[in-house]
């Protein structure tokens, strides 16, 4: 059941993002949703789900706005499998996932700005750098709430009892 509520948060935020959230300017910086979500998500469910479902979002997301196929969906996997991964045992609350959702923002920008570079030569670096980069990261870190606190609401995570 976790699954098929983790595709329609998701989902939900891949509309959003791409309807609505795509065409707020703040200072020059556009708030991406999909990072919140994947870094809530990933820290609440785990390395089983969130960073799959944080691919398939990203490879949705590669097919319909790049010409560029996966540097999305790598971006998006490598964020949850950070953040939900057992070797590094980050707490689950939600000052770490703050932390983590404001250096998740920095990193898929410097991450996808170098795939692009490599293989279309466009370099945006410092357009981007330093104020809308930090405002995009203040404002994903500020969307995080909403999504940790949908995510404890909504999802089921089992507890034992021994």
């Amino acid at each position: 059941m976790n699954k098929f509520k983790t595709f329609l948060v998701f989902l939900i935020s891949f509309i959003l993002q791409t309807t609505i959230f795509s065409k707020i300017d703040i200072f020059g910086a556009n708030i991406n949703i999909i990072i919140p979500a994947i870094v809530a998500l990933s820290q609440i469910l785990g390395n089983k789900i969130g960073p799959y479902g944080a691919m398939i979002t990203g490879i949705i997301e590669d097919f319909l706005f790049t010409n560029l196929i996966g540097p999305r969906a790598l971006s998006y996997f490598l964020i949850g499998s950070f953040v939900s991964s057992d070797r590094f045992n980050f707490a689950k609350d939600r000052p770490t996932g703050l932390v983590m959702t404001f250096f998740a923002s920095i990193f898929n920008f410097l991450l996808l700005t170098l795939i692009y570079f490599i293989f279309t030569r466009q370099n945006n670096l410092m357009n981007y750098l330093p104020l809308p980069l930090l405002i995009e990261s203040i404002l994903n870190t500020l969307i995080y709430f909403v999504y940790y606190h949908i995510a404890k609401k909504i999802m089921y995570i089992p507890t034992y009892r021994i």
